[in-house]
């Protein structure tokens, strides 16, 4: 792509994803994200338009807020750079509307449900179910594998359903159920479960970097949606090349 494409769309992307970042603060502290200027959240104080020029004020304030010099979270700026970069994949891979359209959804719904889970430890019902339902009817539209998209759900709500009724809540939440949903149906049937494995072995090898860095301990609680979450991105796009791998790796 020409430069000034790519830095169009990683602006482009780096407001986009500020925006979803708000989103998915305010509804962790049960505030509203439709009205209402953003602020400090540590003196409160309104911020100007200058102090919210994705990565640019970041880094020009230093990570710090104008009025009372508090650090700001690197949750912002990392959430800018994220969906910025995804932009620009996106602007690589993708040509036609239809799939631009799906893509900007996935990318929308996965960083406020990957942001809100990390913050919260939660998957909120109201962000999920949306997101299945339009996922889900956008995809079909593009595949028109019906029999794919339901049977990728089905498999991935399933395959959380049973650890959820099998452990009483104790090694999945129900939010992880919806997440299983939401991949299916993106990713259809067979890859979910190309998805659900390699997120298994995704998350097993962070959390166990995380032992060894004393982060974590064998009885600590992990955000699970955001191990599965870019997972399921990862085979959406390229399952089929990786399975293809895979195979030809064991024959």
């Amino acid at each position: 792509m020409h430069i000034i494409l790519i830095v169009f769309l990683l602006f482009l992307g780096a407001s986009w994803g500020s925006f979803l970042n708000v989103i998915a603060y305010r509804m962790s502290v049960k505030k509203t994200f439709i009205s209402g200027r953003s602020y400090c959240t540590h003196c409160k104080k309104s911020l100007h338009w200058y102090d919210m020029i994705p990565i640019i004020s970041f880094l020009a304030l230093r990570g710090k807020c104008r009025f009372c010099a508090q650090r700001i979270s690197a949750q912002y700026l990392l959430a800018e750079i994220g969906v910025g970069l995804l932009f620009v994949l996106g602007g690589m891979l993708i040509v036609d509307m239809l799939n631009i359209s799906l893509y900007i959804i996935v990318v929308s719904f996965f960083t406020v449900l990957f942001i809100y889970d990390a913050i919260a430890y939660l998957v909120p019902d109201r962000v999920a179910i949306p997101g299945i339902i339009i996922i889900g009817l956008l995809n079909f539209f593009i595949l028109r594998d019906a029999k794919s998209i339901i049977f990728g759900g089905i498999i991935g709500g399933a395959w959380f359903l049973i650890q959820f009724i099998l452990s009483k809540g104790k090694w999945v939440g129900g939010g992880d159920i919806r997440i299983g949903i939401l991949l299916g149906v993106l990713v259809g049937y067979p890859l979910i479960w190309l998805a659900l494995g390699i997120s298994y072995v995704g998350g097993s090898l962070i959390a166990l970097v995380l032992i060894i860095l004393r982060m974590k301990t064998l009885k600590s609680r992990l955000p699970f949606a955001t191990l599965l979450l870019p997972s399921g991105f990862i085979i959406w796009l390229w399952g089929s090349q990786i399975w293809q791998w895979y195979v030809g790796l064991i024959s």
